[in-house]
């Protein structure tokens, strides 16, 4: 249903095009407030979000007004996942019938279209309940994109197995760089065709057309076709990733000699990666067996590149008052400052374990030549509840929390801010720990050099009590108000000066 509010943004985007695909994503009062969420395509300027809460504000008088914006754009995994999260928190009856293999965005961009592939049962529920329409709206409210379902009905099983985890952005295959291993002791089995160089499986979802895979055989599991014709589905595993394909032959020789296939053999095999009902497929030609070479330990795959532009957090130019009487002249500034970038950085978090509590907050200021010259903090959506205990700790709440981009968004902008510098945060342990970890996740790498404000204290002040950052700023006077992430770099990164200065 259209929100009231709806016309006036429409008005808004029609007089100022610079405001892009604006949408109301959600609007709230709770008798003293006005707070109005709002998304659009494009990054808005803070002259354009006057703009906006001025226009708002003459329809809302005598009211507070809260006003928040953020670029919220879909990509088919984003889509994918999505929609599969509606249907398990709003489609109960048929949500345990349903996978993330379920979904399958046909195409993508600023109009993406998707199917729902289920039993018969599971898509007359779906089209009884009118959920492709409920899904529609509740996308369209939350991503800049127009969006188009249907529901396809399919078997139980189907005749052509598909590649696992294909889905990934067009910006992720642009970065993906195709790793190959090249095989040993190759002995030719059931192809006339030679080769010994495999694709990691786990790059095969950027190739259609002619590819090479090896790895172990996990399964081996005889089918027959709705035509009668007997064939195989073949699982392999190489380390990276697993691919299952079928392969199809009526050459009785050819099925002889894939009864000496077992679970346990390695292989590799040539075979077509097409498009199957919307999705990849991949059909097995031939085979040899084959070893991976001694000591073989899959390549990680490289780092994404930093984005070109921010997205949703923004660098802000600082200077520290106190600044001006740290270096008076070239020649006072330590030679460990000298031409070199250091990131000072500091996170909240939703506990302590770096495998399963989350990141909350990045704060981060830049150094350069001894002067602290830029900052960039955001606050983080975890997806999970915090604890009383990490509120009273961190003064963050989850209603502060709302709205807030989650990791995925907010990693790429910290990325690009990081650069290639030098990464620093007192305990720089945990901080590193957790951003490498998360970063991991999301296909970029922290590989920076990085330093310990905590062990350089401890080496320059031995004679304090302990090495606490409230200690080591108490000593020199700088100001310290615990526990926000950004203060606490800001901190951290007058103490590493001052602590050069020594």
């Amino acid at each position: 249903m259209r929100n009231p509010c709806d016309n006036l943004i429409e008005t808004l985007k029609n007089f100022n095009p610079s405001l892009g695909d604006l949408r109301l994503n959600q609007a709230e009062f709770d008798g003293k407030e006005v707070k109005v969420k709002l998304i659009s395509d494009v990054t808005i300027s803070n002259d354009d979000l006057d703009f906006i809460k001025a226009s708002i504000e003459k329809e809302l008088v005598g009211v507070d007004l809260t006003i928040t914006v953020k670029k919220s754009i879909a990509d088919a995994e984003i889509s994918k996942r999505a929609i599969f999260d509606y249907i398990q928190k709003h489609c109960f009856s048929v949500a345990h019938l349903l996978t993330l293999n379920s979904i399958n965005v046909i195409s993508g961009g600023k109009k993406i279209k998707y199917e729902i592939i289920g039993l018969d049962s599971v898509c007359n529920y779906l089209q009884r309940t009118s959920a492709l329409e409920q899904i529609k709206e509740n996308l369209e409210r939350n991503y800049c994109n127009e969006f188009e379902g249907e529901l396809r009905i399919t078997e139980e099983d189907t005749e052509k197995p598909v590649y696992e985890d294909l889905s990934v952005s067009e910006d992720d295959i642009l970065d993906i760089k195709v790793r190959t291993v090249k095989m040993v002791d190759v002995q030719k089995f059931s192809d006339d065709e030679f080769y010994d160089t495999a694709t990691y499986i786990a790059d095969g979802e950027n190739i259609l057309g002619k590819c090479y895979f090896a790895g172990t055989v996990i399964e081996k599991e005889e089918r027959e076709s709705k035509k009668g014709n007997k064939y195989y589905r073949i699982t392999l595993d190489d380390k990276s990733g697993k691919i299952s394909g079928s392969y199809f032959t009526t050459d009785k020789v050819k099925l002889q000699k894939l009864e000496k296939l077992d679970v346990g053999s390695i292989v590799i095999v040539r075979g077509e990666m097409e498009v199957f009902n919307g999705r990849p497929s991949f059909l097995i030609k031939g085979f040899h067996f084959c070893e991976f070479p001694c000591g073989y330990k899959p390549e990680r795959r490289p780092s994404k590149k930093a984005p070109e532009k921010y997205s949703c957090a923004f660098p802000e130019k600082c200077e520290i008052s106190t600044q001006q009487d740290f270096f008076t002249k070239e020649k006072e500034l330590p030679e460990t400052l000298k031409d070199k970038e250091y990131v000072v950085v500091d996170i909240e978090t939703t506990g302590t374990d770096v495998t399963s509590d989350k990141i909350t907050e990045i704060g981060a200021v830049r150094i350069v030549n001894g002067v602290i010259v830029e900052s960039f903090q955001t606050l983080i959506d975890p997806e999970v509840k915090l604890s009383q205990k990490i509120i009273e700790l961190t003064g963050i709440t989850d209603e502060m929390l709302v709205g807030k981009p989650k990791i995925a968004d907010a990693y790429p902008d910290f990325f690009k801010f990081l650069g290639d510098s030098v990464f620093v945060a007192h305990n720089a342990d945990f901080d590193y720990r957790f951003l490498r970890n998360a970063g991991k996740d999301l296909g970029y790498y922290l590989e920076n050099d990085y330093l310990d404000t905590l062990v350089i204290s401890r080496k320059l002040l031995p004679s304090l009590p302990n090495h606490k950052l409230n200690t080591v700023c108490g000593y020199f006077n700088i100001e310290f108000r615990h526990h926000r992430a950004l203060s606490d770099a800001f901190a951290t990164a007058e103490a590493l000066i001052k602590l050069y200065k020594l």
